[in-house]
């Protein structure tokens, strides 16, 4: 599946129904690297789960664009994709590395609306996280 943020068609994959999880994955590989690892997990679990992969600008199907000039840039993108496809929805965000930096954004834009964040292997420095 496909949603359009400003000029990237942002390529994503939902499984399941329930809670919804966005799923961000590290920097150069895309959205198989978090289905790989986590959909067996999700697949021993009684508890529904909406699960949401997608591919960042730049990786996997989604397309770069040169105005995606920094961090704040593709924050702003996953931002709206995730505003586009969960319109107020509580929801929880998993990042793996890179990812995991972005859904820390994730959390301090939408704080209203996370209800969990999972880190794996998260880009930060032990001073930020104080």
């Amino acid at each position: 599946m496909e949603y359009l943020v400003k000029d990237i068609p942002i390529y994503y994959e939902i499984y399941g129904s329930g809670m919804p999880v966005v799923m961000i994955h590290g920097w150069s590989p895309d959205h198989r690297l978090m289905k790989g690892c986590l959909e067996p997990l999700f697949e021993q679990l009684d508890q529904p789960w909406q699960r949401i992969y997608f591919d960042l600008p730049g990786m996997g199907k989604t397309p770069g664009r040169p105005w995606i000039d920094g961090s704040d840039a593709m924050l702003s993108v996953v931002l709206e994709f995730i505003d586009g496809i969960l319109p107020g929805q509580y929801f929880l965000v998993a990042g793996e590395s890179y990812g995991g930096y972005l859904a820390r954004g994730v959390l301090k834009e939408r704080e209203a609306l996370v209800e969990g964040l999972l880190l794996i292997c998260p880009v930060a420095s032990q001073e930020t996280l104080r």
